[in-house]
């Protein structure tokens, strides 16, 4: 296997992985499809399904993994919009991704555009700038929970502190170190060898649309040195980390290393679930997966969070 293409390869397997267990989820009503428009004159494409009941609701945002599958399309967004019945769900493509797309390979088969612009940075801006339009609203009641999976647990990490919202959950993230120190982890050997050069490669051209692991240098640029959790502990809000002991891409020491900055910082708004034997994807090491029950635990703890409880303090 050659390096530079051993990343793009293990983040392809994730949506394959992720897609064959899971199946899309029956829609209370049809997605709602709209467009905004950036400073530079690009499109936001994102859409927002409302629940039946017609009284007002908050609004649930469910910030996808990495690559270009649209997040409507997407079956893993389907399941996750269980976590807050009769909320009302905001889903944000990424730049240079429109509701029709159909890649293919979602790690590779994505356009230019694509290529040139997503970065998580870019993906935080963005969500901000709908939920902005969404905020005088007559339906919402003004609760607002920020769900993120793998790279989407960056996003909402970025969006803690500027949207204040009243829970978050990142979910099988890592989000307590910077890829430059969790990635080799993960990574084929070979892989981690050239990775440190390819950071630094990326760090010296932050514009950059050439490619490395699936991504362009421009969006390793954004995260390499980041860690989210610094983000989440500018926020007040309760926050759910949601970690399989087993996870294959983000790593269980990332996950824990969120959990003591916590500790380390005297805070208790986080509660932290180091789920044993589960993967990336919680499925256990006999090959069943657990995500639905681990979705439904989910929606009892934003329960608990948005009935006023703090569920990590005492």
């Amino acid at each position: 296997m050659q390096p530079n293409l051993s990343i793009a390869k293990a983040a392809t397997a994730i949506f394959i992985a992720t897609l064959s267990v899971l199946t899309a989820a029956k829609l209370v009503a049809e997605p709602i499809k709209k467009t905004s428009k950036r400073q530079d004159g690009s499109s936001i494409h994102w859409s927002i399904e409302h629940p039946a009941q017609k009284e007002k609701r908050g609004l649930l945002l469910i910030a996808q993994g990495s690559g270009c599958l649209p997040a409507i399309r997407n079956p893993v967004v389907a399941q996750a919009r269980s976590v807050a019945q009769g909320f009302s769900t905001l889903l944000v493509e990424k730049y240079g991704v429109s509701h029709g797309d159909q890649p293919q390979n979602p790690m590779s088969d994505c356009s230019e555009e694509y290529f040139a612009h997503h970065t998580v940075s870019q993906r935080a801006d963005d969500v901000a700038q709908v939920i902005g339009e969404l905020k005088d609203s007559d339906w919402w009641n003004g609760e607002l929970v920020l769900f993120g999976g793998s790279e989407g647990g960056a996003v909402v990490a970025r969006l803690a502190p500027r949207l204040q919202p009243d829970a978050v959950v990142v979910f099988s993230s890592g989000p307590g170190e910077s890829l430059a120190v969790s990635l080799p982890r993960v990574i084929p050997p070979e892989a981690a060898k050239m990775a440190h050069a390819k950071f630094t490669e990326a760090r010296n051209n932050p514009h950059s649309a050439e490619r490395w692991g699936g991504n362009s240098y421009r969006w390793w640029a954004d995260v390499v040195d980041d860690v989210p959790v610094n983000h989440l502990l500018k926020s007040e809000a309760p926050v759910l980390l949601v970690q399989g002991e087993r996870d294959q891409f983000a790593p269980v020491q990332s996950a824990r290393a969120a959990r003591d900055a916590y500790r380390a910082a005297s805070r208790c708004e986080l509660t932290y679930w180091e789920l044993s034997d589960y993967d990336h994807f919680m499925t256990d090491s006999d090959g069943e997966n657990h995500r639905e029950a681990v979705f439904s635990r989910i929606s009892a703890w934003i329960g608990s969070a948005l009935g006023g409880d703090r569920p990590g303090c005492p």
